[in-house]
């Protein structure tokens, strides 16, 4: 076969080293294969980070690895936390080309333009860009932005913005055995593996659109004029206070969805903190000009909206079976769900059939290009998500 994939997980918590070397084995021996070109590592913030990655590598050299820590790993068997998780890919008939940007916060859409850049320069057509970004260094739209702008508005990406247990404090990125901080990692795919990636969140409006009249990167400050969070004060009175908690379930049942010019859906805003002056901080850019409206959700439609999801990527995946099921799944997903979480994991193993490998993280943003592509990147979001589900679909 020329496409293999394989999934090892370890929840060996005493010795790090040992964890990543188990998880890494796993993975190989699942693949079926001697040898792996590439592996996406997802681990725990409660880990030796250098030492889990020392393991990962000693298990699989020659590989390219990277990956990040995540809010919990995501496979076919469920929820991993406090866990290494691993995937191993191998392609005969292609490649994987492995790229770091460092110190991405000073300039997000400098970092993107970077790594773009870095895979353009390979000479390898790569028809697929994947991603593992830092999202508490600012604003990931503007890096989504600056990939697009050198590889071109339409160009898939995808991938999610690592996590830290939902600390919210720093988070971790990984190159083969560096441990980074303030990076974007990822790699390009080559060869004849197709690929397809799409996002959605299964949240509807709720009540009049509002105009963002001020909006500084992820702040929202005006809403037709008024501090943002009368938003809530007008709907919710004095119940709006709830949603000053960030990630309460209050706020994640009823987050806001922007929507921009010449764009079909609706890009969901989580509010992450409420300021003194009324504005809401995000995590992802609001577009000044944009409508902003209220949204509702529930278990039943966000599960829909990953059911659809899945089934329309695989359909576009027309010439081979799909073999890998990435997902980038929202923290404020998994909060929403509770202990039904795992139907959502489920039910993805169920479309992706008995041979795909399910495998994933809980993220702090989820990427994925909109498609059909947007005339203008700077008046939308062309592609980092919030409280939505990222899926991609490898086939062969």
């Amino acid at each position: 076969m020329a496409f293999t994939a394989g999934v090892g997980t370890s929840r060996q918590l005493q010795d790090s080293r040992t964890a990543g070397h188990d998880a890494a084995s796993k993975a190989l021996a699942a693949a079926g294969v001697e040898k792996a070109a590439l592996a996406i590592v997802v681990a725990s913030p409660k880990y030796d980070q250098a030492a889990m990655l020392q393991g990962v590598m000693a298990a699989l050299p020659g590989a390219a690895i990277v990956g990040c820590t995540s809010a919990g790993a995501i496979t076919e068997d469920g929820i991993e936390e406090q866990a290494v998780s691993v995937l191993v890919l191998h392609n005969d008939d292609g490649g994987f080309v492995p790229v770091k940007v460092q110190n991405i916060g000073k300039d997000m859409r400098a970092a993107g333009k970077q790594f773009g850049e870095a895979l353009r320069a390979s000479g390898q057509d790569p028809k697929l860009a994947f991603v593992f970004s830092d999202a508490l260094a600012g604003n990931g739209t503007e890096m989504v932005r600056g990939i697009l702008d050198v590889l071109g508005g339409g160009f898939p990406i995808a991938g999610g913005a690592a996590g830290d247990d939902m600390n919210f404090k720093q988070t971790n990125q990984y190159f083969n055995g560096e441990v980074l901080t303030d990076s974007v990692v990822g790699f390009g795919v080559t060869g004849t593996v197709e690929v397809a990636v799409g996002a959605d969140h299964g949240w509807q409006p709720l009540g009049d659109a509002h105009t963002v009249t001020k909006s500084e990167g992820t702040k929202l400050i005006e809403l037709d004029g008024r501090p943002a969070f009368t938003i809530y004060q007008d709907y919710f009175g004095d119940r709006a206070d709830d949603f000053k908690k960030a990630l309460s379930l209050q706020a994640v049942t009823y987050p806001l969805g922007m929507k921009a010019e010449g764009v079909d859906e609706y890009m969901i805003r989580v509010p992450l903190v409420v300021g003194d002056d009324g504005s809401i901080t995000c995590g992802a850019d609001v577009v000044p000009g944009s409508e902003i409206y209220l949204m509702v959700g529930t278990i039943k439609s966000a599960l829909e909206a990953a059911k659809v999801t899945a089934e329309t990527l695989i359909d576009r995946v027309v010439h081979a079976a799909p073999r890998v099921v990435f997902v980038s799944d929202c923290v404020a997903r998994k909060i929403l769900f509770g202990e039904h979480a795992g139907e959502e994991i489920a039910l993805l193993k169920s479309i992706g059939g008995p041979k795909a490998v399910i495998f994933g993280l809980y993220t702090y943003g989820q990427i994925a290009t909109l498609q059909p592509p947007p005339a203008n990147i700077n008046t939308c979001d062309p592609g980092f998500y919030e409280q939505s589900i990222s899926i991609t679909v490898f086939g062969a």
